[in-house]
């Protein structure tokens, strides 16, 4: 007997609970608030929802970050009147590139580098705040909710599905077991960050990538540390090229220094899975080793740790953001300049041109793929475009090495041995471009790493310090099928890269063991939902799926 299901209506729902969507949910809510009041015979009533699978706002959400606040101080110009939790602004800033035991300083900065005057926020918390901001607005919000696939009929999303509750390791019915719930909409609006698995549903439905360049991902790992005053200046902002990673391959590391004794530090690795070798826990806790680090970081104690992946193909990547019945914003649309390596600006400001667009729409009860297609036209003609337009090519250009990425950047540094006017001797395809050899166990070739448990640490204790909780006993979000598991991940990958979801997931999510006989174990309670090893399995065979609504990681500063 099918079970029924319960069915709730808004106008509109918005299925993810970071900057992008809660700046559209309070834009929109500003906006009808203002209507309403210049126009008392023509009052708009709308119902307005938010879902979000953390179990507290804000604990999904991880980024550097310096926030560029032009799109907050157009969405909400007082927000400092009102607490907006910010920490430092950026007062002094470095970029520098790094050898094993070195560093060097570029002594030119090109504006897009620059950041002074920017505050420094914890994203955790900045969301946490946007919630309350849309909750005073009259937005409904709900938390631990996972949205796990979008409503379409007759070629239009109507809303979205949430996820049961109460379901056992084997999908069969725990007492208290709780269907799950449709959310009808009139418009629904995507924003679940990099790699949504919403937007992939759309993807296969409406074909949103078709003629844009394939995207391109990276991992960001990112710790918070606690250290003693005199390491750094509070608002020091510094980025860096270079160690630990070979030169083939795009990434780097930062410092942002919240005060003189709160400092984010982290490393972006970029995703390659005709690569996957490479283990972004591993080059964070190596990038810490430099000495240029981990003289900052001596004597200090590590308070929190995440990961999450980026999205970073920027403007040419991007697909259509608008479809009958739907929206797209913020990173699941692509918008994130890696240039800057900044996005939430880029997010709110998507939110809010989505916010008028749905506006328009419900003055007019139109909600026809050609209404909607006013928020491409809007983002067409905003500042946001505009940036982006201008990085379009800035990760591409990477894709030739360090190297060449760096001098196209804008980027001049040379020094004994090394000049990046010329690069490094390699083998190249003839047109300039460095080729990559495939290496088999090239991770597994890697010394062994071993962490003091002083300035460095293996996988179990940062994962600790993530806050990660799930419930134990429901079925596995991370899905391998039993087929590709017997003759993909036992066989062809343990043979052609040696099982290297074991090293590229930041959480020991997989766990090869050997006795009695050889197995993938699959630890998804430890899952910080980061969604690499869906980005970087180089078979593509791992499905990530939302897990019950509430579980995941508790981020609180990052």
């Amino acid at each position: 007997m099918k079970e029924e299901r319960e069915s709730l209506a808004f106008d509109v729902v918005f299925a993810g609970g970071g900057p992008a969507n809660l700046a559209a949910a309070i834009h929109l809510k500003n906006l009808i608030v203002r209507h309403n009041a210049e126009h008392p015979a023509g009052q708009l009533e709308t119902d307005i929802a938010v879902v979000d699978k953390s179990r507290r706002w804000g604990a999904h959400l991880l980024s550097g970050a310096v926030l560029d606040t032009r799109a907050l101080e157009e969405l909400i110009p007082d927000y400092r009147e009102r607490n907006c939790p910010l920490e430092a602004a950026a007062a002094g800033e470095g970029v520098f590139f790094l050898t094993e035991k070195k560093k060097f300083a570029f002594p030119f900065l090109p504006e897009p580098f620059r950041n002074i005057g920017y505050p420094l926020v914890s994203l955790s918390r900045l969301g946490a705040w946007m919630a309350g901001e849309a909750e005073k607005a009259g937005v409904q919000l709900f938390d631990s909710t996972a949205a796990v696939a979008p409503i379409i009929e007759k070629g239009m999303v109507c809303g979205l599905l949430t996820g049961e509750l109460g379901l056992d390791r084997l999908g069969k019915q725990k007492p208290g077991h709780i269907p799950g719930i449709e959310l009808r909409a009139k418009i629904t609006v995507f924003g679940e960050g990099t790699a949504g698995t919403l937007a992939e549903e759309l993807q296969k439905v409406f074909s949103l990538q078709t003629g844009s360049q394939e995207q391109q991902h990276e991992t960001g790992v990112k710790e918070i540390w606690r250290i003693p005053e005199g390491r750094i200046e509070a608002g020091e902002v510094r980025h860096t090229f270079g160690y630990p990673l070979p030169a083939d391959r795009y990434g780097g590391g930062w410092i942002y220094a919240y005060s003189n004794t709160m400092i984010s530090v982290g490393f972006v690795t970029a995703i390659e899975r005709t690569a996957p070798e490479s283990d972004p826990h591993r080059n964070l806790q190596l990038f810490k080793q430099h000495p240029f680090i981990a003289s900052i970081l001596e004597g200090g104690s590590l308070v929190e740790y995440g990961a999450k992946t980026i999205t970073s193909g920027g403007l040419n990547a991007m697909g259509r953001i608008c479809g009958p019945g739907f929206l797209v914003t913020g990173e699941s649309a692509g918008m994130l300049n890696m240039q800057r390596l900044k996005g939430i600006h880029l997010a709110m400001k998507s939110g809010m041109l989505a916010a008028e667009t749905i506006f328009e729409a419900l003055l007019r009860n139109d909600f026809s793929a050609a209404m909607l297609q006013d928020y491409e036209n809007r983002f067409r003609k905003s500042w946001a475009y505009e940036e982006l337009h201008a990085a379009r090519n800035f990760r591409q250009a990477f894709e030739n090495g360090l190297y060449h990425g760096l001098l196209q950047a804008g980027m001049r540094l040379s020094f004994p041995g090394l000049s990046l006017k010329t690069g490094l001797p390699g083998t190249t395809d003839g047109t300039g471009k460095r080729l990559r050899k495939k290496k088999k166990h090239s991770g597994l070739s890697l010394p062994p790493f071993r962490p003091d448990g002083k300035l460095t640490f293996g996988k179990e204790e940062c994962l600790y310090r993530s806050g990660t909780v799930h419930e134990e006993n429901q079925p596995c979000h991370l899905r391998i099928s039993s087929a590709d598991m017997a003759e993909i991940c036992l066989e062809r990958c343990r043979e052609e890269y040696g099982n290297p979801c074991t090293r590229f997931c930041p959480a020991k999510v997989y766990e090869f063991i050997e006795t009695p006989e050889p197995a993938l174990k699959i630890n998804a309670s430890n899952c910080l939902h980061c969604k690499s090893c869906a980005l970087a399995d180089p078979y593509g065979i791992i499905a990530w799926t939302p897990p019950e609504g509430g579980g995941g990681p508790g981020y609180k500063l990052s």
